[in-house]
């Protein structure tokens, strides 16, 4: 039977995981996340492979935020094509556009074509 040291150690560890989880979904840093949970990057690492269960919502809440950050990254890059910042015009196009891609269909260099619009300045 489980003492109340245990039980108490028990459910601040469950306190733990859930908010270092919770912080995976908007952090997909394991070393950020852990200093912003209070919980160190040792832990993270036994709980990883010692608790299957965390192991599987770690796995799951790191890949959400993967994608939370790439959505805002995208975001944050579309509005500054809006803003006409030639760095992320070339950026969008050279990795979405093919006729504008780095590297043809055999992973070899090839060169990038880019057309300048300029508005007419009076």
């Amino acid at each position: 039977m489980a003492t109340k040291k245990q039980k108490t150690i028990a459910r601040r560890q469950s306190e733990e995981k859930v908010r270092l989880i919770e912080c995976f979904k908007r952090v997909p840093i394991i070393q950020i996340a852990c200093e912003k949970s209070a919980v160190a990057r040792a832990t993270f690492y036994r709980w990883f492979e010692n608790d299957p269960e965390f192991h599987d919502a770690a796995v799951g809440a790191l890949a959400e935020g993967e994608s939370f950050i790439s959505d805002k990254s995208e975001a944050q890059l579309i509005a500054l094509i809006g803003d006409k910042h030639f760095g992320a015009i070339k950026h969008w196009l050279s990795h979405r556009h093919p006729a504008y891609k780095t590297k043809d269909k055999d992973g070899q260099d090839s060169k990038v074509r880019i057309i300048l619009l300029h508005d007419a300045e009076d």
